[in-house]
């Protein structure tokens, strides 16, 4: 009979790259961190708050550097685990701040766009040794930015993020022990 225990909680920190516009041209690489926080409701299912700041160099053509900032959360799930690696599938949702230079008739207009944003993804989570893990995970990041005819449209963009992991309570394996029989 497996003891009685409440949701496990982690926190991780990391390194986060971004290829903006895969779709379109010029595509940009950004660089910057990541921060998340996730909870295991069963060894099955959790939810994750995930954060990303990623900055690319300035422009020489517009003198201004470019940047996504986003905030998103939603669903984890865990379709394989073996003792020290799991393999994570997730779905989040939440808004996407981007921030660029549009050229427009041969000059550059500097501005931001805060949009509903969207990520679908898949991660792998190793053991490190006691709390401590390494996540990676490759996301499909869908955000919106400003055209250089000024309409708002779609971009598509690859995330790829790897993390140191602490996590606030034993490690997921151990929290199915006997219970002792009398």
């Amino acid at each position: 009979m497996p003891a009685a225990k409440g949701p496990e909680f982690d926190v991780g920190i990391g390194y986060s790259h971004v290829i903006l516009n895969v779709s379109g041209e010029p595509t940009v690489n950004l660089n910057g961190v990541d921060g998340s926080a996730t909870i295991d409701f069963s060894r099955r299912w959790g939810a994750t708050v995930d954060s990303s700041y990623v900055v690319a160099g300035r422009n020489p053509e517009s003198g201004h550097g470019s940047y996504v900032f986003s905030a998103l959360a939603g669903p984890v799930f865990v379709p394989v685990e073996n003792h020290n690696t799991r393999l994570l599938v997730r779905a989040l949702a939440g808004v996407s701040l981007v921030d660029g230079s549009v050229p427009v008739d041969q000059l550059f207009y500097r501005g931001w766009l805060l949009r509903f944003s969207w990520a679908a993804g898949v991660g792998v989570e190793r053991d490190i040794s006691g709390r401590f893990a390494a996540r990676f995970n490759v996301d499909y990041l869908r955000t919106k930015f400003m055209s250089e005819n000024l309409t708002v449209q779609p971009q598509n963009d690859i995330r790829f993020t790897g993390s140191l992991i602490f996590r606030f309570a034993p490690h997921h394996k151990a929290r199915y022990r006997a219970v002792p029989q009398p």
